[in-house]
């Protein structure tokens, strides 16, 4: 990876790394188990399905026939 922009903990006990970065012009996020690279086409339809499936849960959560 060219350039570690933010490193994401996550997992029991933070186990696990994601490096978020830069590499030959795309983003890139890598763990232990290697990386996976995008165009920045393809993370802006990444942020959408996000933002939308967020939006999705905080209905589902706010839902009056929610059986949590």
């Amino acid at each position: 990876m060219e350039e570690i922009i933010k490193e994401i903990k996550a997992g029991k006990n933070d186990w696990n790394c994601y490096k978020v970065g830069l590499k030959d012009g795309n983003i890139v996020i890598k763990d232990e188990t290697g990386y996976i690279d995008f165009p920045e086409e393809i993370i802006d339809n990444l942020i959408r399905g996000i933002d939308d499936t967020r939006r999705r849960l905080r209905e589902l959560e706010r839902s009056p026939t929610n059986n949590r």
